[in-house]
C-alpha cells in the first residue's frame, strides 16, 4: 500500500452547483457519509488545528486551540508515521496536493484505516498552511471496486 500519492493540481469545478446543490449542502452530505474531520497545519508554528470530528477520529481531546500533536502522533501506526511526516514536508516545500492512507489506533492492539486529503495553502505572511480533511474507511465487500478488502483492513 502506498503511504501517499501525489496529485497534480486540477482546476476546481463547482459541478455540484450545476445540479442545484450549495457548498453547505455538499459539506453536510460529505459529513453524513462518513466520520469526516477538517484540519489545518500551520507551517510557521508547527501547530495543527482540527475540528471535533478530526479529534474523534484520532481518539484525542478536542480544544479550540492547537491539538496535542504528541497524542495525535501516538495514535498513528508507527510504520505509517514517518511517511505521514514526509508528506507534510513535501507538500509544504513543493506546494503539492496529496492523499494518504494510514492506520489509526483504536485499542492497544488494533487499528482502523483513515484517509487524509490535503493541499498547500499560501498565506499573505509566513510560509502558509497545509489544509485538508480526514475520514474513516469502513469495511466494505472486497468485490466493491475502490474499497480495501476486509482481510487487509482487519490486518493490524
Amino acid at each position: 500500500m502506498a503511504s501517499w500519492i501525489e496529485h497534480s493540481r486540477k482546476p476546481y469545478e463547482a459541478q455540484h452547483r450545476l445540479v442545484g446543490l450549495s457548498d453547505m449542502e455538499v459539506l453536510e452530505l460529505v459529513g453524513s457519509f462518513r466520520l469526516c474531520g477538517f484540519w489545518r497545519f500551520n507551517i510557521d508554528s508547527g501547530h495543527i488545528f482540527g475540528t471535533a470530528e478530526y479529534a474523534q477520529i484520532f481518539g484525542i481531546d478536542h480544544c479550540d486551540g492547537p491539538l496535542d500533536l504528541v497524542r495525535l502522533s501516538a495514535a498513528i501506526h508507527p510504520d505509517d508515521l514517518t511517511a505521514m511526516m514526509e508528506t507534510f514536508e513535501r507538500a509544504s516545500a513543493a506546494r503539492l496536493t496529496f492523499h494518504n492512507l494510514y492506520r489509526v489506533r483504536t485499542s492497544a492492539s488494533s487499528f482502523k484505516f483513515v484517509r487524509s486529503v490535503g493541499k498547500f495553502r499560501a498565506a499573505d505572511t509566513g510560509q502558509g498552511d497545509v489544509i485538508g480533511m480526514t475520514y474513516e474507511l469502513f469495511p466494505q465487500a472486497s468485490t466493491t471496486i475502490g474499497f480495501i478488502p476486509d482481510d487487509e483492513l482487519l490486518r493490524g
